[in-house]
């Protein structure tokens, strides 16, 4: 007897989209088979109702309601032999939440779980996560996202209860993954990586330029500090603090009005085109396109006398 099938009855595969970048809501109601291809963003899916198979390069795994499907940049994926499902998607910009950085860089489960690629930007062997949701953690998370559903409706996902609500949303999930999931989900950071990330943080804050040189040691010792950055994140420090800053210019290209000349300057460029050159190094795109596709519409004169 087959576990999956299709109900002829139902008409067609429907999908609705909520808000836009740098956060987006997707319902997928699924009766055909449908494929996900590799993106740039990380995603989360949640399937509120139905079952199905689901298929990756690495092969497939039968998925019911109540799981989650975390997919980090670059993973396709296919929904195969979809009994009535509803499966919601959550797009978002990682360098939007870049100013939420004490609370991602303390919940290691959080951190380990969503920024293994997209905050660090380096490869790790597991890109995509699947896990199960049970009793008030599976109430939990479909409350979040339809809060979530309701802030995009009213396209307030520019304000900081947008953030918030994506945030909240991530920590319900990372929640469940340590308990549900059978994998590895701790990410240890020592003490001499966490005192190099908070003192790039504070520089980048301060438009200090970093110099790894001359970075307080605070008893910890040269080596040991390069040694456990290096295994948390993949790159030197130098590297990690050049990457940072071009987080920060996304995240005020995002959510404010500024020129990039000023961003630029205020970041410590020697000219604009260095500062431009280097983000599209990054983000594969020019900061004034990047702020022309991702950022906030600009505010227009409607409704003035």
């Amino acid at each position: 007897m087959a576990l999956f099938f299709k109900k002829p009855e139902i008409g067609e595969n429907r999908i609705e989209n909520s808000g836009r970048w740098p956060v987006r809501l997707t319902q997928f109601q699924l009766i055909d088979e449908y494929e996900f291809p590799a993106t740039n963003f990380p995603e989360i899916f949640f399937v509120q109702e139905g079952n199905f198979l689901h298929e990756t390069d690495a092969g497939g795994q039968a998925i019911r309601e109540g799981a989650a499907i975390m997919v980090n940049p670059g993973l396709r994926h296919t929904v195969k032999q979809p009994d009535e499902v509803l499966l919601t998607r959550v797009r978002f910009l990682p360098e939007w939440l870049t100013r939420e950085y004490e609370i991602i860089v303390n919940t290691p489960h959080l951190l380990s779980l969503f920024f293994d690629q997209s905050w660090f930007r380096f490869p790790r062997e597991e890109n995509l996560h699947v896990f199960t949701t049970r009793g008030t953690g599976t109430a939990r998370v479909r409350a979040e996202l339809e809060y979530l559903r309701d802030l995009l409706r009213k396209k307030r996902q520019f304000e900081p209860v947008a953030r918030v609500a994506v945030l909240k949303l991530m920590m319900v999930l990372a929640d469940e993954h340590r308990r549900f999931w059978r994998g590895t989900s701790d990410l240890e950071i020592l003490p001499e990586a966490k005192h190099a990330l908070d003192h790039i943080e504070s520089c980048i804050l301060r438009a200090e330029a970093f110099e790894a040189g001359k970075m307080p040691r605070r008893g910890f010792g040269k080596r040991a500090i390069d040694k456990a950055f290096g295994e948390l994140t993949g790159m030197s420090t130098t590297a990690y603090a050049d990457r940072r800053r071009m987080f920060h210019a996304a995240s005020r290209l995002l959510t404010g009005a500024e020129e990039p000349r000023y961003i630029s300057k205020s970041l410590g460029f020697p000219t604009t085109a260095e500062f431009a050159k280097r983000f599209e190094e990054i983000f594969d795109i020019v900061p004034a396109v990047y702020r022309q596709k991702f950022g906030a519409p600009p505010a227009t004169d409607e409704g003035k006398s």
